[in-house]
């Protein structure tokens, strides 16, 4: 059996979370409540009605983000129709936007429901879009416990605000 580890993640386990990551950068149950919010302190890279796009601050790759509901809930099967298509439109855009920024060759599309599933946010939903190139593990991931991303998370969060006008 292999593992796919992602130690360079450790920082994210170890950090005292205050409150949902989600709903600060929702910035509330409205969508004008969110837009008052300061999205590039948040990394909210889009909005939707519903639901927003928002970058993983501690990716498993360089095209790492996340799109998840305003609401604070934590069971896919109590979104609404259309907290759901909108989640998954924000997808859609996410991997065209990494296909042409990034390159990436292959996507992990995926929602971890529950604590037991690894969700590091187990009470409110979200979708993972990851984008995967082949051979993307590299001996600094196995033997150095580093990933090296060749840019920082400011830098990609203006590269797709600016790709998804």
């Amino acid at each position: 059996m292999r593992y796919l580890a992602a130690p360079w993640r450790d920082k994210y386990f170890e950090m005292k979370q205050k409150g949902c990551i989600f709903c600060r950068a929702a910035g509330g149950r409205s969508r004008r409540a969110a837009e008052a919010n300061a999205d590039s302190k948040n990394f909210v890279i889009m909005r939707g009605e519903k639901c927003f796009l928002m970058l993983n601050l501690f990716p498993y790759t360089n095209a790492h983000v996340m799109a998840a509901p305003y609401r604070h809930i934590g069971d896919v099967t109590k979104l609404s129709s259309v907290e759901l298509i909108e989640m998954m439109e924000m997808a859609q855009k996410a991997v065209a936007v990494m296909k042409k920024l990034f390159k990436c060759e292959g996507f992990n599309i995926g929602v971890n429901q529950g604590a037991a599933s690894g969700a590091g946010f187990a009470g409110h939903i979200h979708t993972h879009i990851v984008g995967r190139w082949k051979g993307d593990t590299n001996f600094m991931t196995t033997l150095a416990r580093t990933r090296v991303t060749p840019s920082s998370p400011l830098k990609i969060y203006k590269m797709f605000k600016k790709a998804m006008v």
